[in-house]
C-alpha cells in the first residue's frame, strides 16, 4: 500500500533587508489562514531551522519534520526556491512518501475533498502542476512559449526519482532564481518539447487552479473540480 501525504515546507529567516528574504514573515499569516480553514486536510511540514520548527509547533502545526537545524542551505536571495526542491526530495527519498501533494502556504483549500481525489490525480501523469504564464522569460531553451512554466505552488508527484532529476536540471540551467524552470525543463523532456495541449492532458491537475495568470481559457479551467486555489505572490 502506497504512502501518500499532503506536505508543506518552511525555511528562511526573519530579515527585512531584501524583499525576497522578508517573505518569511508573510508566510506566518498564510499559516494561520491554513490552520483556521475548516477544509484543511492533515499535512506534514518539512522544516529547515530550529527556530522555524519551534514557531510552527507553538502555532499548532504539530506534524513537523526538522530536516536541518540550519534555517537555509542555499543563498536566500539567488536560490530561495531551491530549498523547496530539496525538501520535496527529502520527503520522497528519505521520509518514504510514495505519492504527495506539495503546497505553498498561499495555496488554500476551497472545499471538502471529494471522494476519489487521489484517483483523479492518478488519472494523469506522475507529475502535475498548474501551468502559469509570466511577464518575463523563464524558459530560454525554447524558441516559443518561453514565459510558460509549471507553477510551484501546487505539485503532485508519484515518482520518487523526479525530485532529484529536477534538481539536476536546475543545476544545468545555471541555477535559475526559482524551481519552476527546472520543472518546465523536466516536463518538456517528457513531452519531447513544450506542447500546451499535451501539457493540459498530462500535467495540468484537475483539482487546483491559479488565482491568476493561467494561459488556459476560463472555459477550460471551469471544467476542473477546484479543490484548491493558489494565490501566487
Amino acid at each position: 500500500m502506497s504512502k501518500k501525504r499532503f506536505i508543506r515546507a518552511i525555511w528562511g529567516i526573519y530579515d527585512n533587508s531584501h524583499k525576497i528574504i522578508q517573505r518569511r514573515q508573510k508566510v506566518d499569516l498564510d499559516i494561520q489562514r491554513i490552520i483556521k480553514s475548516p477544509y484543511t486536510e492533515p499535512f506534514r511540514t518539512y522544516v529547515l531551522g530550529q527556530d522555524n520548527y519551534n514557531r510552527l509547533i507553538k502555532m499548532g502545526v504539530t506534524d513537523c519534520v526538522l530536516v536541518d537545524k540550519r534555517p537555509y542551505l542555499f543563498d536566500l536571495i539567488k536560490h530561495q526556491y531551491r530549498h523547496k526542491m530539496e525538501l520535496i526530495r527529502y520527503a520522497m527519498e528519505e521520509d518514504g512518501i510514495d505519492e504527495l501533494v506539495y503546497m505553498d502556504w498561499d495555496c488554500v483549500p476551497r472545499k471538502k475533498l471529494p471522494k476519489g481525489f487521489w484517483q483523479t490525480l492518478r488519472g494523469k501523469d506522475v507529475f502535475q502542476a498548474t501551468l502559469q504564464m509570466y511577464h518575463r522569460k523563464k524558459c530560454m531553451w525554447r524558441k516559443e512559449s518561453v514565459r510558460k512554466v509549471p507553477n510551484g505552488g501546487f505539485i503532485y508527484l508519484r515518482d520518487k526519482s523526479l525530485p532529484t532529476y529536477a534538481i539536476s536540471l536546475w543545476e544545468n540551467l545555471e541555477k535559475p532564481d526559482n524551481d519552476e524552470p527546472a520543472w518546465a525543463k523536466m516536463t518538456d523532456n517528457m513531452m519531447g518539447g513544450f506542447h500546451m495541449d499535451e501539457y493540459w492532458n498530462r500535467f495540468e491537475p484537475m483539482v487546483c487552479n491559479l488565482h491568476r495568470s493561467s494561459p488556459y481559457s476560463q472555459e477550460l479551467l471551469k471544467t476542473k473540480n477546484e479543490c484548491f486555489i493558489h494565490y501566487q505572490g
